[in-house]
């Protein structure tokens, strides 16, 4: 996205220990996924403690470190650790890190709430949230700093994402603290501060983003979301920070009646690292969805997304980005029946009717085509994306305000999806 706005803003890097941690579904249902960072290790050994009581977590698992050296004169850790065997509908208490660094304070997780029946699973969604202008976490974030963690949200959590306490999974479809590597990683570091408060708390899963691109912010990336539930082919990726971690570029997951399939639109824009390529997420993107599709009677819903857009209306920037990836993603998102894509990239909301080489019929029931769904609105120093064109027949609705989504999955019939406006 073309820049429209400047926080004049610094960072100064610091000493830290046990902190920025993040939580993520498993692999399977019994599993949740924990990450974190840390400074240096100064030989501690990396930790999750957990339980069912607070002041009694009596299990335990060991993690994974890898070093990141590719922050210019400094070097921190990331972790990773796997709490197993977890109980389904179940909350756990859970904390990490080392006897070296310290551990985190005590946070609580619900491991697959199961919802009643006429309950809807409850999922947030969204894109480009930055950490300066995170004006959908609360309503005490603003342009003038890039901290706007649980400090300065505490002040009213009644209202945005800190609010949304009884989520199932919160979603952010790429664009990261704009960016992960600015400031030697100090603006990427402040981000994961920020999200704590919601992202230890929920499983909170991801895709890629343009602002991710560049060499250092994609090895930022990698290896900030190696918690992910990756299933890729090939497995690892290698970034500017080395080989080894997982490929999180493409994979997928199951949350209720949901198939989720994250994907990197950024493959056509020439991020590779030689092995992961369009030509092998679209391999893997049939085989994946040939088998979600044998699993419909368990999981009735399938929703894909990415960054950038198939379908938006905004501007000739969106439109030309789309028709780059509509080319090949369209007909496997219909053939194999995807109901939704949703996105980001444009700084604005924009829900397509189900669409089909660019025909609609304006009806969400029982609907013949994927409806695709632009939520980039979380805030970010890019500001608003405004609406250039006029809005064509397979658009049905359009906002410029800051914003994210809820999306309410009742049964195998039937998801009712809000727009929730922060400014």
């Amino acid at each position: 996205m073309k820049l429209l706005f400047v926080a004049l803003l610094s960072l100064a890097g610091s000493a830290f220990g046990t902190e920025q941690v993040r939580i993520a579904l498993g692999k399977t249902t019994d599993a949740l996924s924990v990450e974190w960072h840390t400074e240096n290790t100064q030989g501690g050994t990396p930790t999750v403690r957990w339980g069912t009581q607070n002041g009694s977590l009596i299990h335990s698992a060991t993690g994974d470190s890898r070093k990141f050296t590719v922050d210019a004169g400094r070097v921190w850790y990331s972790h990773v650790a796997v709490m197993s065997g977890l109980s389904v509908n179940t909350e756990y208490y859970y904390q990490v890190g080392d006897s070296s660094t310290g551990f985190s304070q005590v946070f609580k997780v619900m491991n697959r709430r199961t919802r009643p029946a006429g309950q809807p699973y409850r999922h947030i969604l969204m894109g480009d949230m930055g950490s300066s202008c995170a004006f959908t976490l609360c309503t005490a974030c603003t342009q003038h700093s890039y901290t706007c963690d649980k400090t300065t949200c505490a002040k009213n959590t009644s209202v945005g994402l800190v609010s949304e306490t009884d989520a199932d999974m919160i979603l952010q479809v790429g664009d990261f603290a704009y960016n992960l590597g600015t400031n030697n990683g100090t603006v990427g570091d402040q981000f994961f501060k920020n999200i704590e408060q919601i992202a230890a708390w929920t499983p909170y899963m991801v895709s890629h983003g343009n602002h991710e691109d560049d060499a250092t912010d994609l090895a930022h990336y990698i290896e900030s979301w190696r918690n992910m539930p990756t299933n890729s082919v090939p497995a690892t990726f290698k970034s500017a920070n080395g080989e080894g971690a997982p490929n999180s570029l493409y994979f997928s997951w199951d949350h209720g009646l949901v198939h989720y399939v994250a994907m990197s639109t950024e493959l056509w824009f020439g991020v590779t690292d030689g092995n992961t390529t369009v030509a092998s997420l679209l391999a893997w993107l049939k085989v994946d969805l040939e088998k979600a599709n044998k699993n419909r009677e368990a999981v009735p819903w399938i929703v894909v997304h990415g960054h950038r857009s198939i379908y938006c209306s905004c501007d000739g920037d969106c439109h030309a980005d789309a028709r780059k990836v509509r080319k090949e993603m369209e007909p496997i998102l219909f053939d194999y029946g995807v109901d939704f894509f949703i996105n980001g990239h444009e700084h604005n909301y924009e829900r397509m009717w189900p669409t089909y080489k660019d025909k609609s019929d304006q009806s969400n029931v029982n609907p013949r085509a994927p409806i695709y769904v632009v939520t980039g609105a979380a805030g970010s120093q890019e500001m608003h994306e405004p609406f250039i064109f006029p809005q064509p027949s397979w658009s049905a609705f359009r906002s410029n305000s800051f914003s994210y989504s809820r999306m309410f999955v009742y049964n195998a019939t039937h998801i009712h999806w809000q727009q929730v406006q922060t400014d």
